[in-house]
């Protein structure tokens, strides 16, 4: 289906995209009901109908899923033919347990990535510098610049009316390629996370999605990575204060998060994590090596 295409139509009213269903229905029309997680929409001769909750998106960025898409299109083709099969062999979470059980109370940091995934696809050449420049322009439009990398993967339920009367019903999945370039704008950060991984062994302890956790020994490092990579980041101070195997919880305080507001305060934290997402250091720890010994007589 191709939705570039489609005038797409908002209807700020869930009880006017009712109401606008009710009517083709009764009026025999044909037309498509197209379903995504929890987000269902109508196309109709050449427009598409979608109810949008603005208090939940308007300013979110979503707009910009048609100038990613466009430059995505753009791209496959030319590199369509040559490009690798990018697998999803990656992680976007990796917890080192047992280093965070040995590390609970200590003073960390968590280096944050900006503008992660929208970055990444600007640097490995999916999207265009005007469209970079324009997804970055208000910094709550986060929510459409990662929609735009999540709807590289999404999948359609398309149900087909006839006459008023649903008909057929199909799944209709992505394209392989645009599930290649997703996975290509995932996987290299991974790649960029589990590089530094293997050089810093049990002073990883955590990588979720765009930020990392260390110890400010390790700061510079993990900063000076990041950047000769093409990255901007920012930091801030984190303390582990739980670990709960049993559950797979892990706890802490954030002393700067941001809340919905604005307001930067003191928040405690959690993360429920599953047994792929654990890492284990094969480095061997030689501190122990140089701490003075003591003479007991």
């Amino acid at each position: 289906m191709d939705e570039s295409k489609l005038t797409r139509v908002p209807l700020w009213s869930w009880d006017v995209y009712t109401r606008t269903k009710e009517y083709l229905i009764s009026t025999k029309a044909d037309f498509k009901v197209i379903t995504c997680g929890n987000v269902e929409k109508l196309v109709w001769q050449d427009k598409e109908y979608m109810y949008v909750d603005k208090d939940a998106v308007g300013g979110n960025g979503h707009h910009l899923s048609k100038f990613f898409k466009a430059d995505c299109d753009a791209w496959l083709l030319k590199n369509a033919e040559s490009m690798p099969k990018w697998d999803k062999n990656y992680k976007e979470q990796m917890i080192n347990v047992n280093a965070i059980e040995r590390n609970i109370g200590v003073p960390l940091v968590m280096i944050d990535i900006n503008d992660c995934y929208w970055r990444t696809s600007y640097l490995l050449g999916y999207i265009t510098e005007e469209t970079y420049e324009r997804g970055i322009k208000v910094k709550d439009w986060k929510v459409g610049r990662n929609a735009c990398i999540g709807g590289l993967a999404k999948t359609l339920v398309v149900s087909d009316y006839r006459n008023g009367k649903v008909g057929t019903r199909r799944v209709e999945r992505p394209k392989a390629e645009y599930q290649y370039i997703r996975n290509h704008i995932i996987g290299h950060i991974h790649t960029i996370f589990n590089n530094m991984f293997s050089q810093m062994g049990n002073a990883f302890f955590m990588m979720l999605t765009d930020c990392l956790v260390t110890t400010y020994g390790n700061l510079k490092y993990v900063e000076s990575e990041l950047r000769s990579n093409g990255y901007r980041v920012k930091h801030k101070p984190l303390e582990f204060t739980a670990l709960d195997k049993p559950n797979r919880k892990i706890s802490w305080i954030d002393f700067k998060d941001k809340g919905k507001d604005g307001s930067e305060g003191f928040r405690e934290k959690y993360y429920i994590y599953a047994d792929h997402q654990v890492i284990v250091s094969e480095l061997v720890d030689t501190t122990e090596f140089f701490k003075p010994k003591v003479n007991l007589g």
